[in-house]
């Protein structure tokens, strides 16, 4: 029977834009989570005329969604280096992986968007967007 995984079991790894990321982001993440999906072009026609035509699409380009939560910490090591690479605009390599079957969910470079909280009740989390690109000289993947 194959096992079940928990959220907990997703991995993620940072790196230099055009190589395989290595570095492994351990501490105070809290969420990733990936999106992968489709756009398409219509693609229907009018036929014959002698029926109502059926709609049909076209796919026209993958795309992939990665973002995770991190706990803010001063000078961690991790949390510098991402904030600093979304700041001047620096791609990054990332790689997803889940946990326990080393499965890659995600390899590729992105650049990096965050968006900070700061609510007075609760501790100052940071989100991270990726969004791929192949500015490092490679091409991304999603399994």
């Amino acid at each position: 029977m194959a096992k079940k995984r928990a959220g907990w079991e997703r991995k993620i790894y940072r790196g230099t834009a055009g190589s395989t990321a290595a570095t492994h982001i351990d501490t105070h993440v809290v969420d990733i989570n990936i999106t992968h999906g489709n756009e398409y072009n219509e693609t229907t026609d009018r036929g014959a005329g002698t029926a109502v035509p059926k709609m049909t699409e076209q796919l026209v380009k993958q795309v992939a969604e990665i973002t995770f939560t991190m706990q803010y910490e001063d000078a961690e090591a991790h949390m510098v280096a991402l904030l600093a690479a979304s700041q001047a605009g620096t791609p990054l390599a990332f790689k997803v992986e889940r946990r326990l079957s080393g499965v890659t969910e995600f390899d590729g470079d992105c650049y990096i968007d965050y968006e900070s909280s700061g609510e007075l009740s609760a501790g100052q989390d940071v989100s991270f967007t990726l969004h791929p690109t192949d500015d490092g000289g490679r091409d991304w993947s999603f399994t």
